[in-house]
């Protein structure tokens, strides 16, 4: 009796620790708009029990496990892991904030060409709309991708938007850039030009870069690999958001959304526009403009889908073209830029970049039946700008020559010289003038009009294979003209005609402001490609083989080379690619993969015309890449990792060196290189840990060998585009340059105040090269490795905070870049000597900070 009365008293004490009860309470949030997700699925960790958050996007249960977790599940939104851990009766989670997926609809994945992060046998790094807003600040949109493993970005120069990257030490040439997969790159010559996409920082929703050839098909310049911008979609609930941004160097941007909801006619429609100005970080590199998006989405029944996108960003931007030595950056601090002079009391720069390409694009999606799809989408875009640049009559010192004390140009000095020449001239029709300008202000105008027409067609053959087949076909009418905006004092200038072709030939030789010199051509480009890919996917094997070809029509019109037959023949180019890749998944937490690709690619126009004239260049051969790379990934709960080596041969590449630069004075020249060939190999390790709800953390290196492999002849090209001599180049052995060839990081990235978010992020780059001058080049005795860059830190800061002003939510975002203030190089040219002194480039920017405030209603 006496041991039943004491199980009895022990009973009383244990059951309601045995079968306590905690109350778990949270709410879900977007975590790009912070709006409330109402119908989200809460599943415990038996995956036996769910509730159901309700209007509010709140959700309440309760349960006799004082640690544990459960599932947070939506549909468009990423699936979640939380964890809890009940100290009360009552335990709070806060607000969770779920990231809306990379895309809204299957069908983005056929047109853009996406992979699977996971069940795909590519490199495939994704960056949601969370990292590229909150930490882009004034930043170019290369720049969101610097801590991704394999891709280097610097602000090349310093102006608003100019900004170069790499991947695996391929340059932007050879890197594919696509909106929505439609591909971007200049058709010409590959480059990209930042400064044109400014409204791409807020009409972003997703990147993805796909690193190696990759599994997109629909651009041939994929060599080191590709980056697919995916923009915001009009289907959002109604409402918007106002932001307000400025940097601590006197940078600021006001951006308004508006989005509609679904109307009664079934139409979603979204808006973006941006303002933007500031005098810039760099000296004399002040900007202003604004960008626009604008984009209307329409299920037109249940098969059928429309969606309509309009996104420009017209501006105006003073930049640093000129390149600095040691023992001017030394002088005159990092923030130094040459281009510029005082006149009149106001900022005179002879380099600024001015720029407007609306882009349009239509895109039908249509379910054809269980089996099949069909993806179509039309495009136009018409660019109209171009850049300041400047002219010398004859042999003349360049406007760079004219110096103050203070290292600036002597605008006044010029303009005296001007206004003072009394030289006689005789022109072509036996007048003699005089008055004329010495140095002249001039716009080099770069407009054209582009439009293409691209389709998608996926068929499911079985559970296994899905065959997809796509078409590209795209037109450019590219303009090139020097305008004369300024002769500055003088009367008039004269275009003597001294490096056309055609010679005088008849025209007028005295030029005034409006008229045109020295550049008056078209470039007419058609360019089609195809492709056919098959899949076949279980759940443990993904495979793939694909295969491509490409046909480019060139012609050019020269009209100051040519006065009577300005049109040349039109040049036909090919190329084709071979692509496939192997993925196995045995069970468990392993994935292994293989991808390989062997790609022939067509010259770009730059190159076939590469005299600067009508006359194609002879026994120009295709780039040959051949590319391989294997991969191994774990992932376990919330630890994922990937391991990757790589190797790419890269034969028969051309070059050419000052592109698009003014040159400094009469000693320099551009050199136009054919048939180098290089070898890229490296490893590649990424990680990343969820420690718990609150605390994330990843890890990063890369270490490569970039190297050419042989010896060249190189056209040197004066400032008057005229080819005038050639050399033999020395480059065998020498290291890539421009890029990181060794890179290792990491962030830490934790929750605060249950919202607020800090996250820190570390990396350090080291086997940096400047990029070889091929005129420097040209003694068979000098081996020599062109300049190292020394190594350096960087260190970033991005603090994010909710507030409430009144009934309306908001955040605050406090980014600091560049903790350490360390002043490195970026990027510049290898001297004679290949050291310091002889080395010109842009040192970076020291510590700076960027704060906004957004507000949603």
């Amino acid at each position: 009796m006496k041991r039943s009365f004491i199980y009895l008293i022990i009973s009383i004490f244990l059951i309601p620790t045995l079968f306590a009860q905690y109350k778990i309470e949270g709410q879900i949030a977007n975590a790009v708009n912070q709006e409330k997700v109402t119908s989200v699925h809460i599943i415990m960790s038996n995956n036996k029990s769910g509730y159901i958050t309700d209007s509010e996007g709140k959700f309440s249960f309760t349960t006799n496990e004082s640690q544990s977790w459960f599932w947070v599940d939506a549909m468009g939104y990423e699936k979640k892991k939380i964890y809890y851990k009940a100290k009360e009766k009552t335990t709070r989670l806060g607000v969770i904030f779920l990231q809306p997926k990379v895309y809204h609809l299957n069908e983005i994945n056929i047109r853009a060409g996406l992979a699977s992060q996971t069940q795909t046998a590519v490199n495939v790094t994704n960056l949601n709309a969370r990292t590229i807003k909150s930490q882009l600040g004034d930043r170019p949109l290369p720049m969101a991708m610097q801590n991704t493993v394999g891709v280097f970005t610097v602000r090349s120069g310093g102006g608003s938007g100019d900004a170069e990257l790499s991947i695996r030490g391929f340059k932007q040439n050879n890197v594919a850039l696509l909106l929505n997969g439609i591909p971007i790159n200049g058709v010409e010559n590959g480059l990209v030009y930042w400064s044109n996409w400014l409204g791409l920082n807020d009409a972003a929703a997703s990147i993805q870069i796909q690193k190696g050839p990759g599994y997109t098909n629909m651009s041939t310049n994929a060599v080191g690999g590709s980056i697919n911008i995916i923009t915001r979609n009009a289907r959002q609930n109604k409402g918007g958001s106002i932001n307000v941004q400025f940097t601590d160097y006197g940078n600021q941007k006001t951006s308004l959304s508006l989005n509609s909801g679904q109307l009664s006619n079934g139409w979603y429609l979204s808006f973006m526009g941006t303002y933007f100005s500031g005098q810039g970080y760099v000296d004399a590199t002040s900007v202003k403009g604004f960008s626009y998006f604008f984009s209307a989405n329409k299920q037109i029944n249940s098969r059928q889908h429309l969606n309509i996108t309009l996104l420009g960003s017209p501006q105006h931007h003073q930049q640093r073209s000129l390149k600095l030595s040691y023992e001017e950056v030394k002088k005159y601090g990092y923030r130094y830029n040459k281009d510029w002079g005082s006149l009149d009391g106001r900022i005179k720069n002879v380099s600024e970049n001015f720029y407007h390409k609306p882009f349009l694009t239509i895109n039908h999606d249509w379910v054809i039946n269980r089996k099949s799809k069909l993806s179509s989408t039309y495009y136009i875009a018409y660019g109209t700008g171009g850049g300041k640049w400047s002219d010398s009559f004859n042999y003349a010192p360049s406007i760079f020559s004219y110096r103050t004390p203070t290292g600036q140009i002597n605008w006044n000095r010029i303009i005296q010289n001007n206004a003072t020449n009394s030289s006689p001239y005789i022109l072509a029709n036996g007048d003699t003038v005089n008055g004329y300008s010495i140095n002249i202000g001039t716009n080099f105008l770069a407009s054209h009009i582009q439009s293409g027409f691209m389709s998608t067609y996926e068929q499911k053959l079985n559970l296994k294979l899905t065959l997809t087949a796509g078409f590209h076909y795209s037109y450019l009418n590219s303009f090139l003209r020097e305008k004369i905006s300024d002769l500055m004092g003088g009367k008039f200038y004269i275009e003597d005609y001294g490096w056309s072709l055609s010679g005088v030939s008849g025209r007028n030789q005295i030029k005034t402001v409006g008229d045109i010199i020295k550049v008056d051509n078209n470039s007419i480009i058609h360019q089609a490609t195809s492709y056919i890919r098959l899949k076949y996917e279980t759940k443990k094997i993904f495979a793939y083989s694909a295969i491509g070809a490409n046909n480019h029509w060139y012609q050019r019109i020269d009209r100051f080379n040519y006065v009577n037959h300005p049109k040349s023949n039109t040049i036909v180019k090919s190329g084709f690619d071979l692509r496939a890749g192997f993925s196995y998944h045995p069970g468990s937490h392993h994935y292994f993969y293989l991808n390989t690709a062997i790609i022939s690619r067509a010259p770009y126009f730059k190159y076939v015309f590469g005299n600067f004239n009508n006359i194609p260049v002879q026994n120009l051969k295709n780039e040959k890449i051949q590319d391989i790379e294997v991969g191994y990934r774990f992932k376990s709960g919330d630890f994922k990792s990937n391991i990757s080596a790589f190797y790419t041969q890269w034969n028969n590449v051309s070059m050419l060196s000052n592109e698009y630069v003014q040159l400094e004075n009469n000693q320099q020249s551009r050199a136009m290189l054919n048939g180098l060939n290089s070898l890229h190999k490296g490893i590649e390790y990424e990680m990343q840990y969820q420690l718990n709800n609150a605390t994330k953390v990843a890890g990063f290196v890369s270490l490569g060998d970039y190297r050419w492999q042989n010896d060249v002849n190189a056209k040197l090209i004066n400032d008057d585009n005229v080819v005038f001599d050639t050399v033999n180049v020395y480059a065998k052995n020498l290291y890539v340059g421009g890029t990181a060839q060794t890179q290792l990081g990491g962030w830490l990235d934790l929750r605060l105040i249950k919202t607020g978010h800090l996250k820190v992020e570390w990396t350090y780059y080291d086997k940096l090269f400047a990029n070889f001058d091929p005129t420097k080049r040209s003694n068979p005795n000098n081996r020599k490795q062109a300049y190292q860059f020394p190594a350096y830190h960087l260190l970033n800061a991005y603090l994010s905070i909710p507030m409430q002003l009144g009934s309306y939510r908001g955040v605050a975002q406090l980014n600091a870049y560049n903790l350490l203030n360390t002043h490195y190089i970026e990027k510049g040219e290898d001297g004679l000597n290949n050291d310091l002194e002889s080395f010109r480039g842009y040192w970076s920017f020291g510590i700076n900070f960027n704060f906004s405030i957004k507000i949603f209603f």
